[in-house]
């Protein structure tokens, strides 16, 4: 009986996933841009227009690769430019440029806007207790993961 209805919550917790990455996947295809490219303007617009392709690459998970093609796409569209970091390693300073500023009014603004709403619609007790749940869920998503792959 237990197995039944964790595995119902399971299909529950996915499907609200999946329905939630279609949302955020809706929001890129009407930019016009690929989920990578969406999120890297989400990320470059939410620290007001400045950050490294590392502080990226660590906040969103992504390869290098990914971070790098999604970059070079959105660079060729005069969205951003990209410059060698101060330190002199390979990480490069990413800023918006007048043409990305406008975009990203246009497209990330209404998506902060549609999430805080969203959460506003909460309590903090709720928004704590989401914020928390699913990063217990994640960690030990992550630790078996990682204690199933050493098995192997």
């Amino acid at each position: 009986m237990i197995y039944e209805e964790t595995r119902r919550q399971l299909r529950e917790l996915n499907a609200i996933y999946k329905e939630t990455d279609a949302i955020y996947g809706e929001f890129a295809k009407r930019s016009g841009l690929s989920d990578s490219a969406f999120w890297l303007m989400y990320s470059i617009y939410e620290a007001n227009g400045k950050c490294t392709q590392r502080e990226i690459s660590s906040q969103w998970a992504m390869s290098k690769q990914t971070v790098n093609s999604a970059l070079k796409g959105l660079e060729r569209n005069g969205y951003i430019t990209l410059t060698a970091a101060k330190d002199g390693k390979h990480s490069k300073y990413i800023s918006l440029t007048e043409k990305g500023v406008r975009f990203a009014d246009e497209n990330i603004a209404v998506v902060f806007k549609a999430e805080w709403l969203s959460l506003q619609e909460m309590s903090d007790t709720e928004r704590i207790a989401m914020i928390e749940s699913s990063r217990k869920f994640m960690e030990m998503l992550k630790s078996e993961k990682v204690d199933l792959l050493r098995d192997t």
